[in-house]
């Protein structure tokens, strides 16, 4: 558990560079909507949360790591975290104005990741909001941008790397939302064309 701890913190602190402005964007959006029900799927440390709280916004996370979690909830800033299973989330139908899920779904299987985008759709209410970030590896995104995703994504570990493979290979986000009741209402990259941030409304 401890070195799970350590791992936890590190990961925090070597993504804030590269995941600060995604947040911000994030914290634009949720402003401009006012979205009263927030639930972040994946939360991890729950910085994205922190963000909003320091805001005055307040929200609900869901992860599996305990490590992540223990984080989430220590600092000067805490959020409402809870352990639970992106694949079974134990909320109400609609329950949400909007969920939201940043760079979980390319280390899932197709299937689970699959599962994930269903719960999240389940979890939100009519004509509200789901915000997906992730990545998107295609014809736009800069060869450096591709090369640099790779080699973290190749750290990461076997399976890890294997389900990003997948994902590529797959057309990412856009093969996922195939068939969905799902509207795309704003779009936006980072990362020299190799991170999208979607909101989508449910219809």
């Amino acid at each position: 558990m401890e070195n799970e701890y350590k791992s936890a913190k590190y990961y925090d602190k070597s993504l804030h560079l590269f995941v600060w402005r995604i947040r911000k964007r994030v914290l634009q959006i949720v402003k401009k909507n006012q979205y009263k029900k927030i639930l972040d799927v994946c939360c991890g440390t729950g910085n994205q949360l922190k963000l909003l709280k320091k805001h005055g916004i307040e929200g609900t996370g869901i992860d599996l790591s305990k490590a992540m979690l223990e984080i989430a909830e220590s600092g000067k800033i805490k959020v409402n975290c809870h352990e639970q299973d992106a694949e079974n989330i134990n909320f109400s139908d609609g329950l949400f104005d909007m969920t939201m899920t940043t760079f979980a779904l390319h280390e899932k299987s197709n299937s689970s990741a699959k599962i994930i985008l269903n719960e999240m759709i389940r979890l939100t209410k009519n004509n509200g909001h789901l915000i997906i970030v992730d990545f998107s590896i295609d014809s736009n995104t800069f060869f450096l941008a591709k090369s640099g995703i790779k080699f973290i994504e190749s750290s990461a570990g076997d399976d890890h790397y294997k389900h990003y493979k997948e994902y590529v290979a797959s057309n990412g986000l856009d093969t996922l939302l195939e068939g969905s009741c799902l509207k795309e209402v704003e779009k936006h990259y980072f990362a020299f064309n190799g991170v999208v941030l979607k909101v989508l409304e449910k219809i």
